[in-house]
C-alpha cells in the first residue's frame, strides 16, 4: 500500500477517480524507485508473470519449474509466457539466444 494513500478515497475500485488516485500514488512510488527512462523501457517489454497462468504447472512460480519445462514455455505463442520463461532461464544462466528466422516473404502485400 503506497504511503499517504487514504484507503477510502481509493474506493470503489474500478471507477475513474478512485483508480486515478491509487495509480498516482503507485506512479509516484515507481518514479522514486526508478528513472522515467527505465519505467518507459519496462513498459515496452512483455509482462513478467509471477506464476504460470495455466496448464499442469498453473500457480507455480517460474523458479519451481525444471529447465525442460521452461524451455517449452520459451517456445509458447504468448509473449508474456515466453518472456517470463526466458527471464527465469537467464537468471539460471541456462538461456541461449535462439537465432530468429526471418520469413521469406517480408510482408503480406
Amino acid at each position: 500500500m503506497p504511503s499517504g494513500l487514504v484507503h477510502e478515497i481509493g474506493l470503489p475500485a474500478h471507477r475513474a477517480m478512485p483508480d486515478a488516485y491509487v495509480t498516482a500514488h503507485h506512479l509516484r512510488d515507481l518514479l522514486n524507485a526508478s528513472s522515467l527512462l527505465q519505467l518507459l523501457s519496462w513498459s515496452n517489454e512483455p509482462g513478467l508473470l509471477p506464476r504460470v497462468p495455466s496448464g499442469p504447472d498453473r500457480g507455480k512460480g517460474w523458479d519451481r519449474l525444471t529447465d525442460e519445462t521452461l524451455q517449452e514455455f520459451a517456445r509458447d505463442r504468448d509473449a508474456d509466457i515466453r518472456f517470463s520463461a526466458e527471464t527465469e532461464l537467464r537468471r539460471r544462466g541456462e538461456y541461449t539466444e535462439q537465432s530468429v528466422v526471418e520469413p521469406a516473404q517480408k510482408s503480406f502485400l
